[in-house]
């Protein structure tokens, strides 16, 4: 009975050093391992974000699940499939490491859209707060196309994001919308933009080429954040587009299959029906070549006559389907330079 008392001190003491021990490992095991630390970082950015929390990425997951579910589902043998071959134009050229990119100091980013695709691109930050524009490219192609682009923004004192469209690049994705979830993509951009300290009340602009300038057309129409915007070869309804959607035939096929596996009726990627609404808060600049087969002249003009101001646009001699910076690289540099500045540099 002498020996019951030091027992139990010593059953204390053994409880107590399991206990400290335990305690111990666990915050040392949030040091120790990395992939677990970083994981909390990118899931804590991402929920200030508004992108992803338990439950939010469990939806994300299972929509962009569903989608590629109904994707595989498509018989490659069927007409549908076959006919509508210009949705799945590839991914366009291999991304290189951001460390490789010597145009510009990138660094790789990612965000979800609101259909669960996964949505990889760059970010380089010439200072912090300073406007941002966004860079979105056609199609066939990646953010590979945009960066020529980017540098001399870049240089000129401004942020740039780049980005793989879903389903092209990086980019999760099962095809492309010609725009339609496209735009969505811009806007979840805009989005992870918000969520940045660096970026948060920076100014938005958005410089589209072609399918990204149908893109950036249907962003604007839907958000407030887009200050700027310069629309290149930018296409008046883009199943109308001959190197994207050939006939009607083509048209009905893309219409029935973007339906069955998005949901979204690719028919309303009409620039022309929603330009007027960026009047009085978006300023846009028309740009086209004057010998473009895919994206005619008279578009150009009939988008500039529908929309509202601030409104201009530039007539590039000479040049086809978005071959204008490269036809006139130094007036091409010069006018978007002062465009940006003055809807999102020069203002209150």
């Amino acid at each position: 009975m002498r020996n019951h008392p030091l027992f139990f001190h010593r059953l204390l003491l053994s409880i107590i050093i399991v206990f400290v021990a335990s305690l111990v490992w666990s915050v040392c095991g949030a040091f120790l391992n990395p992939v677990d630390s970083a994981s909390r970082a990118v899931s804590s950015r991402h929920q200030a974000a508004g992108f992803v929390g338990d439950e939010s990425l469990t939806n994300a997951a299972g929509s962009n699940d569903k989608i590629a579910r109904q994707a595989m589902a498509i018989d490659p043998n069927s007409s549908l499939y076959q006919l509508t071959g210009g949705l799945r134009p590839g991914r366009g050229n291999a991304i290189p490491p951001a460390r490789d990119v010597a145009a510009l100091p990138v660094f790789n980013i990612s965000f979800y859209n609101q259909r669960g695709n996964l949505i990889s691109g760059w970010l380089a930050l010439s200072a912090p707060h300073a406007p941002v524009v966004i860079l979105t490219h056609g199609t066939p192609g990646n953010r590979i196309d945009m960066v020529s682009r980017a540098a001399f923004l870049f240089d000129h004192g401004y942020n740039v994001l780049l980005f793989d469209f879903q389903s092209y690049g990086e980019s999760q994705g099962a095809f492309s919308t010609l725009g339609m979830v496209e735009s969505e993509d811009i806007i979840a951009s805009i989005t992870y933009l918000r969520s940045l300290p660096d970026t948060d009340d920076s100014k938005i602009g958005v410089l589209g080429l072609s399918m990204g300038a149908t893109a950036a057309v249907l962003a604007a129409s839907r958000t407030s954040d887009i200050l700027a915007l310069v629309a290149e070869s930018c296409p008046v309804d883009a199943t109308r587009v001959p190197g994207d959607v050939p006939n009607d035939q083509v048209r009905t096929a893309d219409k029935e299959l973007v339906e069955d596996v998005y949901d979204v009726d690719i028919t309303q990627a009409r620039p022309i029906d929603v330009v007027n609404r960026l009047a009085g808060r978006t300023a846009v600049f028309f740009i086209n070549g004057d010998n473009d087969s895919e994206t005619p002249l008279a578009g150009m003009y009939q988008l500039y006559k529908t929309a509202g101001k601030p409104k201009q646009y530039w007539v590039v001699p000479g040049a086809g389907h978005a071959q204008s910076f490269a036809m006139s690289p130094d007036d091409y540099v010069s006018r978007i330079d002062a465009f940006f500045d003055t809807y999102l540099k020069n203002v209150a």
